[in-house]
């Protein structure tokens, strides 16, 4: 059975991807108002979670996603009773736990939409909660309800014209769990006997087998005389299985008498709680008329919302204006229709009130303005329809499939151009290129503005992924109690969609290792003199030719002797340990089944997650990297190429390889001389340029290449820094410069340490030949563990 309305396939993208914006919206006003009484939240903020959820139930319908309609339509509900500042009554943590969940139960829900194997999901249990909180913020407590009910008429008959003074009637509902009311009922009636005469009830036989199906759906009514009226109700409320025990007057029974009028309301079938939206619309006309009377009479009684569904709410009002009257009732939010069920009292005759209600009219519009059940009726005015419509048609919604597919021609367009301007048919052409030359230049100004354009298509601001972290965090504070305080730092730092895509699950396993593993608890913290606030800080930025994201706690730290002994135990190590430097050490956390925990938790300590998280920052060209200190805290580190497709390059030789080498990182490349060449005691060797001692890393050798130039005169050295890094590269020789498409080295690899190793990844040049590219900071960082006796911690 299909999941969406027939034609409805084709709209699944941009609904998935508008309703997810929406849900993530309602996460972030939710985590900043969690904290806040719901009185003091802004009336913004508490109608854009009412816009969220109205928007998620109408294009749910829309889509034939009934399910997830009514859990919006649930939680519209509940919002309209805050917004409309109707409840009488709050309790905070339920109402954000309630709407967290529906929530995350709407997310996973998105999630599952493509899968055809996989049913729709039954909300009806949080829907029904929502209900229930819902009747628990419109009532005011026990006292409230037994007014309410005291201006009921109860059912049909119940009241006689002649009844006699004195004579008290009792509504009495039984418990749910309670399987034959109507044997209880009978006990009852025996007790109450004793303290005063039972004139009527109703069901009127007991003994009758549809009376236990009437007790349950409308109550047990009970007509008394009595002298004690307090040892009875006692007697009532007491009662076995009884739930509540409630007089009931008779005042509705003069019925269109007196001048009133009863309307009937019928609400639309997708209304989750018609109770609900019925007991706000009654405090709006308590504002206008006097409400006379209600069936159901209780509002907040479980069978409420299934009576107005059947039958509809019946009101009975006294007012002088019933049109006014009608008017806020046919316009109340999900009435499907209103009408008079009696004898209307008579209406105001000539001009002269009409204009007396001229003023309240327009007040009273003025405060419909404010409330949903006027924005269904009126027009939006013309000029802001043609503003929104110019704004409208600015912004387009575009698949990331088609970006991709637009990058890829970009890639492949770089690659024939390089082809082309570097075509070994040129090199023996005797003839004059100037014209060549000047087309080349210019197809490649365009090409690189071409580039540039569908880069910044696809950036976004990494805040994106930092603030589904929020929700993380604050779920984990909840369950372990540790109040960990959540830090952005250069949240606004824009990175390709893909990263964003790529980057969530990772974020999401380093973040929850933070908090559980990393983080100690309030009482360790205390212990260890940290006077500081538990944090953990999630830090964006731009590092030369890479987008670096760090994820700093200040916790415990990582003891490396305990990690080395575990590595041991497990069979990790693949040389002596006193060889293993500290970053190597600490490089084991991200093995695959290694974890320092001691115990399981929900989140973390069976090993599973950095591993992974290792793996899907590489298949990007990126690295993840781990420093920490004993007693301060961990950082992990991912570093990941800004631009993934396309970069400028140096392509050398070494060796007879061919290497490229990205211009970002190059300075200035020259020949040495024999003088500036430098070879300490230790075997290290410099270059002296302009006053300043640089390492010298001879590619050859870092590469572990034969047949190189080993003669510092005699090949070329290439003065790179990265960040606050810097040394020469020493190769054979340039052979250009040009843009290639990076391309990551495959899974299959993986064990050759190819990154450790200063090798960023690999492109395919315009003669169909393959180059290497080299990782410069990997290349220097290397160079100074080595010098320094591999003492060199985690950077």
């Amino acid at each position: 059975m299909p999941k969406f309305e027939s034609g409805m396939e084709a709209m699944l993208d941009t609904f998935v991807f508008e309703t997810g914006g929406l849900l993530e919206k309602l996460d972030e006003i939710l985590m900043r108002t969690e904290q806040e009484d719901i009185s003091e939240v802004s009336d913004d903020d508490i109608g854009e979670i009412f816009r969220v959820m109205h928007t998620i139930k109408g294009s749910s319908s829309m889509m034939g996603l009934q399910n997830m309609s009514h859990l919006a339509h649930a939680a519209e509900d509940l919002f309209d009773i805050i917004r409309q500042r109707a409840y009488k009554q709050m309790d905070s943590p339920k109402l954000y736990e309630l709407l967290f969940r529906a929530s995350d139960s709407l997310k996973e829900e998105l999630e599952g939409l493509e899968d055809e194997d996989k049913p729709l999901t039954d909300f009806s249990d949080q829907i029904e909660n929502i209900g229930e909180f819902g009747k628990f913020l419109t009532s005011g407590g026990e006292e409230a309800a037994e007014d309410s009910a005291g201006q009921s008429s109860g059912p049909q008959g119940l009241f006689d014209e002649d009844e006699p003074e004195g004579l008290l009637t009792y509504r009495v509902e039984y418990a749910e769990s309670c399987a034959m009311p109507s044997a209880r009922a009978m006990v009852l009636l025996r007790k109450l006997e004793t303290f005063g005469e039972i004139t009527k009830t109703i069901p009127a036989d007991l003994d009758d087998d549809s009376s236990d199906a009437e007790i349950k759906a409308h109550g047990l009514y009970i007509k008394i005389m009595t002298d004690d009226r307090d040892t009875v109700e006692r007697l009532l409320r007491s009662a076995l299985n009884v739930e509540s025990a409630k007089l009931v007057t008779g005042e509705s029974s003069a019925a269109a008498a007196d001048g009133s009028i009863t309307y009937r309301i019928s609400y639309s079938p997708a209304c989750a709680m018609p109770s609900a939206r019925a007991m706000v619309l009654l405090r709006k006309l308590e504002a206008l008329c006097e409400v006379v009377g209600t069936v159901p009479e209780d509002l907040e009684s479980d069978s409420a919302d299934d009576v107005i569904r059947g039958s509809g709410l019946v009101v009975r009002i006294k007012t002088d204006d019933p049109d006014r009257a009608e008017k806020l009732m046919k316009t109340a939010i999900n009435v499907a229709d209103g009408k008079v069920e009696g004898a209307p009292a008579p209406k105001k005759e000539a001009a002269a009130p009409k204009q007396e209600a001229a003023a309240p009219e327009k007040a009273e519009e003025k405060q419909e303005a404010q409330t949903p059940a006027a924005q269904t009726p009126k027009a939006p005015a013309k000029a802001p329809a043609k503003s929104g419509e110019k704004h409208e048609q600015s912004m387009l919604t575009v698949k990331l499939e088609k970006l991709d597919k637009l990058l890829d021609l970009v890639s492949e367009l770089v690659i024939t151009e390089s082809a082309v301007t570097s075509s070994p048919d040129l090199r023996g052409f005797e003839g004059s290129l100037e014209r060549f030359n000047k087309s080349s230049r210019e197809l490649k100004k365009l090409t690189d503005e071409l580039q540039d354009v569908v880069m910044a298509i696809r950036m976004v601001p990494v805040s994106t992924a930092f603030q589904k972290m929020n929700r993380v965090v604050r779920d984990m504070n909840n369950k372990l109690k540790k109040n960990v305080t959540l830090v952005f730092e250069g949240e606004d730092t824009e990175v390709d969609k893909a990263i964003i895509d790529i980057l969530g699950d990772p974020l999401m396993h380093i973040v929850r290792n933070a908090v559980d593993h990393g983080i100690e608890s309030p009482a360790e913290r205390e212990a260890a003199g940290k006077t500081e606030k538990a944090t953990v800080t999630l830090k964006a930025g731009y590092d030369s030719s890479e987008v670096v994201i760090s994820c700093t706690d200040n916790g415990a730290g990582m003891d490396a002797s305990k990690i080395m002994a575990k590595a041991k135990s497990r069979g990790l190590l693949t040389k002596p340990e006193n060889e293993y430097t500290e970053k190597e050490i600490l490089s084991f956390v991200m093995a695959a089944g290694f974890s320092t925990n001691e115990s399981v938790t929900e989140y973390s300590g069976r090993g599973v997650g950095m591993d992974v998280v290792k793996r899907n920052i590489e298949k990007v060209g990126g690295r993840l990297q781990v420093s920490s200190t004993l007693g301060q805290g961990t950082t992990f580190t991912i570093r990941i190429p800004l631009s993934m497709s396309i970069i400028d390059v140096l392509t050398l030789t070494v060796g007879g390889l061919s290497l490229s080498l990205p211009s970002a990182a190059v300075r200035e490349a020259f020949s040495a001389q024999k003088k500036s060449f430098i070879r300490d005691p230790d075997g290290n060797e410099f270059v002296y340029l302009r006053d300043k001692c640089l390492p010298l890393v001879r590619l050859s050798d870092a590469l572990e290449l034969e047949g190189a130039v080993s003669d510092i005169t005699e090949g070329i050295c290439i003065y790179c820094r990265e960040g606050r890094r810097e040394a020469v590269l020493f190769a054979d020789r340039i052979e250009c410069d040009q843009q290639v498409v990076v391309k990551p080295f495959s899974p299959l690899l993986e064990h050759l340490k190819l990154k450790e190793n200063g090798l960023a990844g690999c492109s395919i040049l315009g003669d169909g030949s393959i180059t290497l590219i080299l990782d410069v900071r990997e290349i220097i960082t290397g160079k100074e563990e080595k010098r320094n006796g591999g003492d060199q911690g985690a950077v």
